[in-house]
Order: structure tokens, then sequence, then C-alpha cells
């Protein structure tokens, strides 16, 4: 199988050290490349010293994505700069490649209604990378709520936070793509995994507030924290609050639901579980569990699509739904209004 990846920071390494793991020899890896940093990453972000990323990976190198496109690779992975995703793809939908595209789909809307349409016409496969969904804490948490552990749902509080400036160590964090509004940055986007498993749980919300802005001293020109609440149905029905900032050390990653008959707890750091039942605790540690099962397992799923032809998970119009939301908070936040969906 011979793989197109467009970006190789540390998200396009990740993405070629699992799959040179599930297919072993079977990979052959070329590579459309802008900045051309030679920074080598291990699974844990860690620059491996003295190595050279075409030396290192087997990887073969263009500056330019048509010719890229002219080998004729069988996939492509996308992981350039949030601002960057649709154009790539359109380019690469037109030559009838399967894709996964890293989260989130864009930081806008424009573009999204052609790749659309290239991707019915072509028949391709394009899997969006929201690996939280494959966290088991998350997975746990839909199972139980669709199985009515809780009973009705009445609220949902989540609440992640992550200091911008131990993010990627490795590199200033005024040049990250986190931290600049023209590559798609700002904690909306950037930490849109809560808003996807959310969504993935409780479906597009009605109505939407949002406050935030950049409220650090930080040398950047996006938000660093934002608030927002979520209403569903009408004014009987639940809502969700979320919480996302650049701000906090230590980091979190919680989140609660609230139901008539009991409620759930997970921290998605500590890969904890909470289930709260008549009085009654049950708690379950995932001590087994490692960060990278869940790209290994995107990836699995991916490559299953294309051999099979089947998308049923995170397909363009399912990454879309985790994007409108997004937008919405931020058309919120910046409008002072509340956005209805």
């Amino acid at each position: 199988m011979k793989i197109l990846l467009i970006g190789l920071g540390s998200a396009g390494q990740r993405h070629m050290r699992n799959l040179k793991r599930i297919l072993g020899g079977e990979a052959e890896f070329i590579a459309y490349r802008v900045r051309k940093l030679e920074r080598v990453f291990d699974d844990n972000l860690n620059i491996i010293e003295g190595q050279r990323i075409a030396e290192m990976y087997h990887v073969r190198e263009f500056d330019n994505l048509e010719k890229a496109l002219e080998e004729k690779p069988d996939i492509a992975v996308i992981s350039n700069p949030n601002s960057m995703h649709i154009d790539c793809a359109i380019k690469i939908a037109k030559h009838g490649i399967d894709i996964f595209m890293e989260k989130p789909v864009s930081n806008r809307m424009d573009g999204i209604d052609e790749l659309g349409r290239i991707i019915e016409e072509n028949r391709i496969i394009l899997y969006v990378g929201f690996q939280m969904r494959m966290h088991p804490c998350i997975t746990r948490l839909k199972q139980d709520i669709e199985n009515g552990a809780i009973g009705k749902v009445v609220s949902v509080d989540c609440h992640m936070g992550e200091l911008l400036t131990e993010m990627h160590k490795y590199e200033d964090y005024r040049v990250m793509n986190e931290s600049r509004a023209d590559m798609g940055g700002g904690v909306v986007l950037c930490q849109i995994h809560e808003i996807d498993y959310l969504y993935w749980i409780f479906g597009t919300p009605t109505e939407i507030y949002a406050v935030g802005n950049k409220y650090s001293d930080l040398q950047i020109d996006v938000e660093d924290s934002v608030s927002s609440l979520w209403r569903y149905g009408n004014e009987k029905s639940y809502s969700i609050t979320l919480h996302q900032d650049f701000l906090q050390t230590p980091p979190v990653r919680k989140c609660r639901v609230i139901g008539t008959k009991g409620q759930i707890a997970i921290d998605l750091l500590s890969n904890k579980y909470s289930l709260l039942q008549k009085g009654i605790i049950t708690e379950e540690n995932f001590q087994d569990f490692l960060r990278n099962d869940m790209f290994i397992k995107e990836m699995e799923i991916f490559l299953d699509y294309v051999k099979t032809r089947n998308s049923q998970m995170l397909s363009l119009e399912d990454g879309v739904g985790s994007l409108r939301i997004a937008l919405a908070i931020k058309k919120s936040m910046n409008e002072r209004t509340s956005v209805r969906l």
C-alpha cells in the first residue's frame, strides 16, 4: 500500500509509525512537505536526536502536491494545519484517493460542500481522526447512557484545560498552529475533542451561548479560554456546560453526567470511570490503556473501511457535525449572542 502523508509534524509521524505497525513491510511512504523541519518524534512527543525523517521512516519527499499525486498513492493522511485541510482534501479526492483527515475538518465551512460532492462522485472513503471516541471511558459512557444506567439525562458538565506553553516543549509556543488564527488555531478548534464526543453521545444542541476571549498574557492572536452552554430541546430538556482553556497546569480532562437515577464521572487523563447508582459507586480504572491505543484503533478502522468500502463512523458528514458546533461556539463568543443550530 502506497501512502501519501500531507505534513510530517508530530501528528503525521505518529500516523506513519502506526501504519508501519499495522501494515509492516506492506507500507510504502511518500510525503508532501512544506516547512520540512527535521524533528523526529517518538510516541511521547520526545525528539529523537541525530535522526532525519527521510532516513528514519524511509519516506520519499515532495515539495509539490501534484507531483506526489502522480505517484498514485492508495491512501492519503492529511495532518497539516487546520486551515489547509479542505484545499488539500479536494485535490486528493479528485484523484479518487481515500483520505484519513486529522481533526477538525477545517476552521470554516468554505469548500466542504464541494469536497462532499467530489467524495460522492468518486465514491471514496474520508475518515476524520477524532481518536477520543476510542477512549475506553468515552465508549463506556456512551454505552451506559444509551442503556439507561442513570435514567434520563439532566445535565452534563465537561471541563478541559492544558497550558499552551507546555503542549509542545520542543518549539516556541508562539509559532505553533494552536496559537495562530491563520492556521485555524484557538482552544475551541484545537481542543475540539470534547465537542466531538459530546456531539457523538448527545447529538446537535438546539442553541449555544458562549463567553470567551484571549484572557492571558500569552503572545497569541486566538482565544485561550471559552465556556459554552448547550441547550437541548425546549426549556424542560437538559443542558451541557463545556469549558476549554489553554491555561491550566497540570492539565485536566473530565466530564460528569447527572441523570434521574444516578451519575457518571470520567477522567480521561487518569483513565478512571465512576458510576453512581442507588447510592453505590462502581469504579473502573483502565490501567492497561495507552494513549497511542486510540490512534492505532482509529487507523485500523479507516483501513478496514478502505478495504470493505464501508464507512459508518467519522465520515465527512460526521466530522462536519462537530465543526458546526465549534463554529457556533466561536460565533456566539465573538458576537455575544446565542446561536441556534
